[in-house]
């Protein structure tokens, strides 16, 4: 059997606490911004890999793709990282350019044939007026 991913969430932290237990904060659904372009300083994709031995090395993808079909990544060398924490992953993402209303498609994979789509609209909204009281 090879390795793949069962399940993918995208959040802003995660982390192993001291039991070995999967942390998820902030889950994110959807990224509501007050205006675009945006850049998303750090959020997180935990993803959980099955089928994977302790020694067995994995190869890593990770991918987004705006609304228009643009590939982007997040900018310089510290962008993205990947963690293996037991049996999952957790990816740092910095810096990720949010350029457009509309849906981004984050793909994650592991080797050639296993993958785990995440679809998340991006959405601006405005602050909201306050009432004149008279």
């Amino acid at each position: 059997m090879t390795a793949s991913i069962e399940w993918a969430r995208l959040c802003e932290t995660a982390f192993l606490d001291s039991c070995d237990r999967l942390c998820l904060i902030g889950v994110i659904t959807h990224f509501p911004v007050p205006s675009l372009p945006v850049a998303v300083t750090q959020f997180m994709i935990a993803a959980h890999v099955v089928n994977v031995r302790l020694h067995d090395e994995v190869e890593v993808a990770v991918s987004v793709t705006t609304p228009h079909g643009l590939l982007v990544m997040p900018d310089g060398p510290d962008g993205f990282h990947v963690e293996v924490a037991g049996e999952y992953l957790l990816i740092t993402l910095r810096q990720m350019p949010l350029t457009a209303e509309g849906v981004y498609r984050f793909l994650v994979s592991v080797g050639v044939d296993t993958e785990v789509t995440l679809d998340v609209p991006v959405l601006v909204v405005s602050k909201r007026g306050h009432a004149e009281i008279h």
